[in-house]
């Protein structure tokens, strides 16, 4: 979904001022005396600065945030962040996918599209102490944040920012969740809030039922919204688009595609593409803004794209990967990721980043260094924006939590927090929190 442009700041003119506006000699002085002590780039106005962020890669974007407090401000606005990252191809999120090396855990951002240097494709993102190390699973990424899930250890859901280093941990699930579970992260443009979908299978040995539960990130609550019989197949993570969780659903011979509505919290089937599925395999991914579907065919992987979402006649054929994988090689080891500004699409096969260019035979390995040799990976566009501003149920009125506590209430402003933990006690949201350093 493409962001509306940001209209542009314009410097505004003014008369010259008459003698009862006009500035004392000395203050105006003094600020011309301001004005040349900053360099010349803080002096330019606001769309010259947006026109030059947008040319510059990740890695120097978030060293910019450090340059003053002007930048800062700008970079973590949410509309500016918005359009500013309109503007910027996606960036690849990698975690290592072994654990033999624990030099090599956490999150590794890589920009294939727009380096200036070798030095800036892989940005290695500062650990996060509220999240585990080990054992997480990437639930999903949507506008520049992450949901992860802590599969070996306390089972609990987080909400993050890797790029600011911020999170939230989320309340536990209401019961124990039995695999195969299905989760999703998105976000519901209707009502601008961020929700996180698990769907648990419910087998009572006659058949096979999935509870779907929702937690709406800002409330803190989980929720039961039904049932699903669709027969859901072997991609546990939602594919995010457009307000829309997708999975793919098989039935004995025939393939179904499943739209979770994040607002309106229903499941909708959506049009396949005009090619025979049957038990070919087949996977969900975003391709350059459009839902896509690729399916297995002998060594080859055959792109279809859906152009208008939701119109059956908009799926198009887009590609097919030629000789890409083996005859014997398991089909859910390839994922498809991306498309770079050149044209080469960008896949993940058995845990390697391998790349194809349309019209040749085979893929090459895609060589990246610092990154660890064996990897998951998203695709993820990064935010400088705040869970403080975008996840959190604040109003534009009051920025202050009130904590119930043995005397009464405790006034808390929440720009003073770093780290937030919701739990469920007896139906009632708990917040725990920890001050940001220095307060």
């Amino acid at each position: 979904m493409t962001s509306p442009a940001m209209k542009k700041i314009k410097p505004t003119h003014t008369s010259p001022p008459t003698n009862s506006d006009a500035e004392p000699p000395k203050q105006k002085d003094e600020q011309e005396e301001g004005n040349e002590k900053k360099p010349y780039i803080l002096q330019l106005p606001n769309h010259i600065t947006v026109e030059i962020f947008g040319k510059i890669p990740i890695k120097a974007l978030i060293q910019c945030r450090c340059v003053c407090k002007s930048w800062r401000r700008s970079l973590s606005d949410p509309q500016f962040t918005k359009y500013l990252l309109s503007q910027t191809p996606d960036c690849l999120l990698l975690q290592n996918s072994s654990t033999r090396n624990p030099n090599t855990t956490g999150l590794f951002l890589v920009d294939l599209d727009k380096p200036s240097g070798k030095n800036d494709v892989v940005i290695r993102l500062p650990k996060d102490p509220n999240v585990p190390n080990f054992g997480v699973q990437i639930v999903g990424s949507c506008n520049g944040f992450l949901c992860v899930y802590d599969r070996l250890n306390s089972g609990r859901f987080y909400i993050s920012n890797p790029v600011i280093g911020e999170s939230i941990t989320l309340p536990r699930f209401p019961k124990d969740i039995a695999f195969p579970f299905l989760y999703g992260f998105g976000f519901s443009p209707v009502d601008g809030v961020y929700k996180l979908v698990v769907v648990a299978s419910t087998s009572n040995g006659l058949k096979s039922e999935w509870e779907v539960m929702v937690l709406t990130v800002s409330t803190g609550s989980w929720r039961n919204v039904g049932n699903s019989v669709y027969p859901f197949g072997y991609q546990s993570y939602g594919v995010y688009h457009d307000g829309f969780l997708h999975w793919i659903a098989r039935s004995d011979n025939s393939v179904l595609i499943c739209a979770f509505d994040v607002g309106s919290e229903c499941f909708q089937e959506l049009p396949l593409p005009p090619c025979s599925l049957g038990k070919r395999l087949v996977s969900l991914a975003v391709l350059r803004g459009c839902l896509s579907v690729y399916v297995l065919s002998m060594s080859d992987i055959n792109v279809w794209v859906m152009k208008d979402y939701g119109v059956k006649e908009s799926w198009v054929r887009e590609l097919v990967l030629q000789q890409v994988i083996g005859y014997r090689t398991s089909f859910s080891a390839t994922q498809l990721l991306k498309f770079t500004k050149k044209g080469q699409v960008v896949f993940l096969h058995k845990y390697k980043l391998r790349d194809y260019t349309p019209g040749k035979k085979g893929s090459a390995a895609v060589e990246v260094d610092g990154i660890p040799s064996m990897v998951e990976a998203f695709v993820h566009i990064p935010s400088f924006v705040s869970l403080k501003d975008a996840i959190m149920d604040l109003s534009s009125e009051s920025s202050c939590f009130h904590l119930e506590t043995g005397d009464g209430f405790l006034l808390l402003d929440y720009f003073e927090l770093s780290t937030v933990t919701a739990s469920d006690v007896g139906g009632q949201i708990v917040y725990s929190m920890k001050m940001a350093p220095g307060r």
